[in-house]
């Protein structure tokens, strides 16, 4: 059986590689949130792209003074969804780098522990060894 120490520290990785997960579920929603809103974006922007080309063309005469408007209402979303996906763009990587870090010190928590484990499940096996040898030993000598 491991030590009492070492059933310890395991417990305690077990603890710290739980909370490091919960932050990155944390960070992953975060990051996941922020890519719907990018995608949204793009989104609209394809949508505000097939209306222009679709319904830029004019019939008559009568149409003409509201296709420049509209062009100009369509012109003028489509670069504000710009600036809002160039604004978005830092917000995203720096998301994605705080899930990579959450990722590889919550991975770093669980090779520690399954570290932990691994050696004193070799320590057990050679304690239970050296008490198998002394039992032959005392067996042997009687």
């Amino acid at each position: 059986m491991a030590t009492d120490t070492d059933r310890r520290r395991i417990k305690a990785l077990e603890i710290m590689e739980r909370v490091k997960r919960l932050d990155t579920e944390r960070q992953a929603r975060a990051t996941g949130e922020i890519r719907a809103r990018m995608d949204r974006l793009d989104s609209e922007k394809q949508a505000l792209l097939q209306r222009l080309s679709g319904e830029s063309h004019i019939e008559g005469l009568e149409g003409a003074p509201y296709l420049g408007r509209f062009i100009h209402s369509i012109r003028s979303e489509l670069d504000r969804i710009s600036h809002e996906a160039a604004k978005l763009a830092p917000e995203l990587a720096r998301a994605e780098d705080r899930l990579r870090i959450a990722l590889s010190e919550q991975k770093t928590y669980e090779i520690l522990r399954f570290t932990r484990l691994t050696e004193a499940r070799k320590q057990d096996a050679k304690r239970e060894a050296a008490a198998q040898d002394e039992l032959s030993l005392l067996r042997w000598k009687r």
